[in-house]
């Protein structure tokens, strides 16, 4: 595991939007199984439903595409790493005093950095950029 995956990038998987296609080049540059923390899993499935909710999907696709992300889940596509939920906590707090006030970080934004960091991850892939400015500020190499 070398790359966190920001959530909006792992819903341009299962969704199609009009960068699904640069999502799915930069997740395949890296090999399966790719980590996936509680937060990610969440975000992506509520980001989904959200989609259906706006009409951007049809209540079939929000289902088909939910089930897709589950099987890929269940087929060990994405794999949970051991962490804690205190060490996140606790290194949200830090980059939250050092970067918001600064770059605008947004309270999900602040705990996807940490949590990569915490987990070990060398590499943040997401198309935001504020939260590409804080990974990078936290010394995580940012793509694209």
């Amino acid at each position: 595991m070398d790359a966190y995956l920001d959530s909006g990038v792992i819903v341009k998987l299962y969704v199609q939007e009009a960068n699904s296609a640069d999502a799915i080049r930069l997740v395949s540059s890296h090999e399966a199984p790719y980590v996936l923390t509680g937060w990610q899993a969440l975000e992506v499935r509520n980001a989904i439903r959200l989609k259906a909710f706006r009409g951007d999907i049809t209540p079939a696709a929000m289902t088909q595409s939910i089930a897709a992300f589950e099987q890929d889940s269940a087929a060990n596509r994405w794999m949970r790493p051991g962490y804690t939920v205190a060490d996140v906590e606790q290194k949200a707090k830090e980059l939250s005093a050092g970067h918001a006030a600064t770059l605008g970080c947004r309270t999900l934004d602040i705990i996807h950095v940490a949590a990569a960091l915490v987990v070990g991850a060398k590499e943040f892939v997401t198309f935001d950029h504020r939260q590409a400015a804080l990974a990078k500020a936290a010394g995580l190499t940012v793509k694209p």
